[in-house]
């Protein structure tokens, strides 16, 4: 005899199957409301790149690099740091002569907690900044971006390291990933691609887009025939025989047309299809980011126009601006040019992405004063402008200006800029 009976009971379907009972593990997907992504940082509060541990050679690189983490930083982009001594909420560094080696982590008045961050009053009444309840400072003796002398200090004192899946249970071949073009942290499979969650039920079998069945470019996140609900995620069984894992109630998928790693193309392909993102990092008002496939995504004004940076011309073995993704530069080099590298005559051309009069930095995000005043949005250092010359959304006519020191001795800017600068794009 074939199939008789099925009678859902809970996540177990009882089956018959000529005459015999069988327990076999259903899990129908509960859509809860859309995924609602952690901010990462709050105003004030910034991302650097640190350089840890010993040299190591990489491949298709001339040099040896260090490992690189991501932390927390201060809006002179100096590294914040957590102390073992505070206990949640509450900061133990009060002593004169703590607070002058480890200066806090000031809120503004107006300052507002949000997601992981919260504010902590001190015993002299004065607001902190706290990361999930731990208290936040900087060290006396960092001086620059990328300094963390003050790590393992007495063993107490730690470097506040962006690790958003630190809490997180995560099943086998899952994992948490900066993903360029979605600005965030988000779930990635075991290629490093990004996962999107799907906003209907899928235990029926079927999956439907904005013009009717999904087709091919989106495969469902498949589970082992023993996976078990861990955490935020849950297994769905479907009528075709397929397992796959939910996330926060929402079936899990790749797409197809993501194919680098940093690729977010599924963003706004259909609408059926978030992205599984779990924390978004702050993007000024006046900045978009655009899709693009040879650069890993391109930032944009609000009109859509390329944003460049003026960087110094310099080799460093590492496939440099010609890489996919663009050369992000070097911070440091990025704040020494500063506004300095397009004066009053290259702006007639190179246009300042100008920000508000009360905008804080954030994230990868500073500010630059101008010289008549105003703040000049910088992205991991360097400071953006568009071009005259590109005309529409996604145009690169400014991409490889070049302006060399040449033999007659010309200035550019000032001497501080090598054998010269040159105009490149930006990427998340």
């Amino acid at each position: 005899m074939g199939l008789k009976t099925a009678l859902a009971i809970g996540v177990v379907a009882v089956v018959v199957v000529g005459g015999g009972l069988y327990l076999v593990n259903q899990h129908k997907a509960t859509v809860s409301s859309p995924i609602v992504a952690r901010l990462s940082t709050p105003p004030g509060v910034t991302f650097q790149k640190v350089k840890v541990g010993t040299v190591t050679a990489i491949p298709g690189s001339s040099s040896d690099q260090q490992a690189q983490l991501t932390v927390y930083a201060d809006a002179k982009g100096l590294t914040l740091y957590t102390f073992d001594k505070d206990t949640p909420g509450k900061s133990a560094c009060t002593s004169d002569e703590c607070v002058k080696a480890w200066p806090i982590l000031a809120a503004s008045a107006d300052a507002k907690p949000v997601d992981d961050w919260s504010i902590v009053t001190r015993d002299d009444g004065s607001k902190q900044w706290a990361l999930k309840g731990k208290p936040l400072y900087t060290f006396v003796k960092d001086q620059k971006f990328g300094d963390y002398t003050g790590d393992g200090v007495a063993k107490l004192w730690h470097m506040a390291l962006l690790e958003p899946a630190a809490d997180m249970q995560l099943p086998i071949g899952v994992d948490v990933a900066e993903v360029n073009e979605a600005n965030g942290q988000t779930l990635v499979d075991s290629r490093s691609m990004p996962l999107y969650a799907y906003d209907g039920d899928v235990s029926g079998g079927k999956v439907d887009c904005d013009k009717g069945p999904c087709g091919p470019q989106w495969k469902p996140l498949l589970t082992g025939q023993l996976a078990n609900n861990l955490g935020d995620f849950s297994v769905v069984s479907r009528a075709d025989g397929i397992q796959q894992w939910a996330f926060q109630g929402h079936p899990l998928f790749t797409y197809g047309g993501d194919l680098d790693i940093g690729d977010a193309n599924g963003v706004d392909a259909d609408k059926h299809f978030q992205i599984a993102q779990i924390e978004k990092y702050f993007i000024p008002p006046e900045v978009k980011v655009l899709p693009n496939e040879r650069k890993g995504g391109l930032l944009a004004d609000a009109n859509g126009k390329t944003l460049y940076a003026r960087d110094r011309v310099r080799f460093d073995g590492t496939g440099g601006h010609a890489a996919r993704g663009a050369d992000r530069g070097v911070p440091m080099l990025g704040v020494t040019i500063g506004t300095s590298g397009c004066d009053v005559e290259c702006a007639k051309d190179w246009h300042p992405l100008i920000a508000s009069a009360d905008a804080k930095p954030s994230g990868y995000w500073s500010l630059m004063k101008r010289d008549d005043g105003a703040q000049q949005w910088a992205y991991q250092g360097y400071a953006l402008y568009s071009y005259s010359g590109d005309r529409k959304p996604g145009d690169m006519i400014g991409q490889d200006t070049y302006t060399l020191m040449v033999t007659d001795g010309e200035k550019i800017a000032d001497a501080r800029h090598g054998m010269g600068l040159y105009w490149r794009t930006t990427s998340p």
